[in-house]
């Protein structure tokens, strides 16, 4: 029993002993950490103190830093406008698509002309047999320094033949909705048209209001149940236009022909 005794009394004397030789060589657990963390630390790149930076570095810094702010303000501003684009664009595809949705009859055109000249579209047929064809006549003026554009629309309804002998014939249509479907005129030409049809008092008339916008709006000129939605914008080129217009009027079913007994 002692053998026992001694024995496991020198195997705890040596475990001690080496537990204590360990604690006086080993290195601390939490100063090994430290020292790690400052290792890291020492190896991040840092700036020099402020005391460091000379004249030099402090305006090369807030060159720097002015050319950031400009490249943020550049992308923010091309940002804006790609938002307004797309925003256009969404609209011009659900005016497209609205003569799909409903019944309507509908001329859509964008021309290049010049201030003063006219373009003419519609040319579809009414449910009463005549054909309806609208006039817009955008001039650009400058009122307090600023380029505005006015707008005069006129509405036609004519027959065929009368269409004929005024040159309309070519935006005779039997295509309920249309693209790209139009003329560009000169002033004269609208001139004779309107007085050879005044001195016959030949076919339906009716005016629009006069609107007068900015280049880049749009705004509709409504007149019963017909729309004209234009869209004037200015060119590189000085005195011409840009111009858009979208024609629209719901679409009736013919009337039905009384048989007379």
């Amino acid at each position: 029993m002692k053998a026992l005794t001694y024995i496991l009394v020198a195997v705890l004397g040596a475990a001690a002993a080496s537990w204590i030789t360990w604690q006086l060589i080993a290195p601390d657990k939490d100063e090994t950490d430290a020292r790690i963390v400052i290792t890291r630390l020492e190896s991040v790149p840092t700036q020099p103190p402020l005391a460091e930076l000379n004249p030099a570095s402090v305006e090369r810094l807030a060159r720097e830093k002015a050319e950031s702010e400009a490249e943020v303000e550049t992308l923010r501003v091309r940002l804006a406008k790609l938002d307004g684009e797309l925003a256009r664009t969404r609209e011009s595809l659900e005016e497209l698509r609205r003569p799909l949705m409903s019944d309507l009859l509908s001329s859509a055109l964008r021309a290049d002309l010049e201030s003063g000249e006219v373009v003419v579209t519609g040319g579809y047929a009414l449910a009463d047999g005549t054909r309806l064809y609208a006039f817009m006549q955008p001039v650009l003026e400058r009122v307090d320094g600023e380029d505005v554009v006015r707008i005069t629309s006129t509405f036609r309804t004519l027959d065929d033949a009368v269409g004929r002998k005024v040159g309309l014939d070519n935006l005779a249509t039997n295509a309920a909705n249309t693209l790209q479907h139009g003329e560009v005129w000169i002033a004269d030409e609208q001139r004779q048209v309107f007085e050879a049809l005044d001195a016959g008092m030949v076919g339906g008339l009716v005016t629009g209001p006069a609107v007068t916008m900015r280049p880049g709006e749009s705004t509709w000129i409504e007149v019963g149940t017909m729309r004209l939605k234009v869209t004037p914008a200015l060119t590189n080129e000085p005195g011409r236009l840009d111009f858009e217009v979208r024609l629209e009027q719901p679409q009736t079913p013919p009337v039905p022909a009384v048989a007379v007994e």
